[in-house]
């Protein structure tokens, strides 16, 4: 049987940060909490070089329809991504309690 396709990866320097904000809260309230996220982050991201489409789009009045896909990890955290190619393009990582207003400023 053939291997399955696979995705290259690229993570934005927002993203990265914005994980990194969200790992160092997590941290404040037990450093147990923080890890999981982080490797919940791992297996999601890892997730998408293999099957990146599994994923709804985005529905949000205030990001163009079809834009970016979204991947929900940990309780309610969430990876936005295109996909361009054979390339993931991660471009945030938001706490999904959060309004996405400011994604269009």
């Amino acid at each position: 049987m053939p291997e399955p396709k696979r995705y290259r990866l690229v993570v934005s320097r927002r993203a990265a940060y914005q994980l990194r904000d969200h790992a160092a809260f997590a941290a404040q309230l037990d450093e147990r909490i923080s890890l999981k996220l982080i490797d919940d982050y791992q297996e999601a991201v890892e997730s998408l070089t293999y099957m990146p489409f599994r994923t709804p789009y985005l529905d949000s009045e205030m990001i163009p329809s079809g834009k970016y896909r979204k991947m929900l990890f940990g309780k309610w955290y969430l990876i936005l991504y295109k996909i361009q190619d054979d390339t993931v393009y991660i471009e945030y990582v938001i706490d999904g309690r959060q309004d996405y207003e400011w994604l269009i400023k």
